[in-house]
């Protein structure tokens, strides 16, 4: 499969723009490149409309918390699994992590149409990031969007991509 977007978050200091990833039937990232400076046939590419990343991570869901307390201190943690904040307020620098308390990705789209007010003083690549790249990181997982990474892709759709903002209408879906 090969898949491309106007963004692809590999990590928060790396979004790479107009980019192609190719995955074999295991998921296992097998190339990143650029559209524009590639000689690959583009003919079987499908092009979307978003911003690619790597899948969600619930870091409830994937280690046991009472472990990672040490872990989670150097991050703004939000538990989302029980019940939805009234309100999500910066008070801090550190990465904010969302953790839904589940992969599943209608019950996140769910939980994420609710919270976009709550997010907006959020960009939409920190939101990525505190749903895939901080918990990877706490979950011991590589979380760098690269070739040999074994992961479902997603497409953040629906987003203002010229401000970096989510809308009311963005939506995650898996490609593949």
């Amino acid at each position: 499969m090969r898949v491309a977007s106007q963004l692809t978050f590999c990590s928060p200091q790396k979004v790479l723009r107009r980019t192609v990833i190719e995955q074999d039937e295991l998921n296992r990232i097998t190339a990143i490149f650029g559209l524009d400076e590639s000689s690959e046939e583009s003919a079987h590419t499908l092009f979307y409309d978003g911003i690619l990343s790597a899948e969600i991570i619930s870091i409830s869901q994937s280690a046991n918390q009472t472990d990672l307390t040490g872990e989670l201190s150097g991050y703004e943690y939000i538990n989302l699994s029980e019940s939805l904040p009234t309100n999500i307020v910066r008070r801090t620098e550190k990465p904010l992590i969302l953790d839904f308390g589940t992969n599943v990705i209608d019950k996140i789209n769910s939980k994420l149409f609710n919270l976009i007010p709550l997010l907006e003083t959020y960009s939409v690549l920190e939101i990525i990031a505190a749903c895939s790249y901080y918990p990877a990181i706490v979950c011991g997982i590589n979380p760098d969007l690269t070739e040999n990474r074994k992961t479902d892709l997603l497409l953040w759709e629906n987003v203002d991509l010229v401000n970096k903002r989510m809308t009311q209408k963005t939506r995650i879906r898996i490609i593949g």
